[in-house]
C-alpha cells in the first residue's frame, strides 16, 4: 500500500501527483502502464477557526474536470478540526485517470519562516528581512511578491502560502 499527501489548493489539485512529477501525458495522474486501487481518501481541516468547503472529482484519462460528469463530492463543508473519510467503495483508476480536489477558500495561514519553505509550493513574501528570495525562485525581494519556491531559504524573511487552502488530503492506494 502506498500513500500520497497533498495540501489542497483553491484551484484544481491532482492528488496522485500533486507536483506534476509524472512524465507527459500522465502529469497529475496514475502513471503509464499502472493501475491503482484507491482504498481511502482522508481530508483534514487543521484550522481552528475556518470551515472550508471542497469538491472532489474522479476524472478519466484525457477528460476535463466537469461538475456535471466527474464530481463525486460537491461543496462539502468541513468544520475546523474535522476529517472527512471517503472509503465506502474501492475505486480502480487506470493510467491517466486522476483524483482532483479544490477548496472554495484559503482559510487562515500564519507567517512561515523561510527555513520551512517547501520547494514547489507557491508563497507570498510577507517580510524580506535579510533573506535573498531571488536565490530561491522569486523575481525580487519585495513584500507582496508571489513566487514558486525552488528551495528553502536562509535568513529572517517570512512568507505565507499563496493559493492553498488549509485542507490536507491523504490518498492510500494499492497498485494492481
Amino acid at each position: 500500500m502506498a500513500i500520497v499527501n497533498a495540501q489542497i489548493k483553491t484551484t484544481d489539485t491532482n492528488l496522485l501527483d500533486p507536483y506534476g512529477a509524472n512524465a507527459a501525458p500522465y502529469e497529475g495522474a496514475v502513471p503509464e502502464n499502472k493501475t491503482y486501487a484507491i482504498t481511502n481518501i482522508l481530508v483534514c481541516n487543521p484550522s481552528t477557526t475556518d470551515t472550508i468547503a471542497f469538491d472532489m472529482h474522479l476524472v478519466p484519462f484525457n477528460d476535463p474536470v466537469d461538475t456535471n460528469t466527474t464530481s463525486v463530492v460537491k461543496s462539502l463543508s468541513l468544520p475546523p478540526g474535522e476529517t472527512f473519510t471517503f472509503d465506502s467503495e474501492r475505486v480502480i483508476l487506470e493510467a491517466g485517470d486522476r483524483v482532483v480536489m479544490s477548496a472554495d477558500t484559503a482559510g487562515s495561514f500564519g507567517n512561515i519562516s523561510v527555513s520551512l519553505i517547501a520547494p514547489g509550493k507557491t508563497y507570498e513574501i510577507v517580510t524580506a528581512g535579510d533573506t535573498d528570495f531571488v536565490a530561491i525562485g522569486s523575481a525580487d525581494n519585495n513584500p507582496g511578491t508571489v513566487f514558486t519556491a525552488s528551495a528553502a531559504g536562509i535568513g529572517t524573511g517570512t512568507v505565507t502560502l499563496s493559493g492553498y487552502s488549509a485542507l490536507a488530503a491523504t490518498v492510500s492506494y494499492m497498485e494492481v
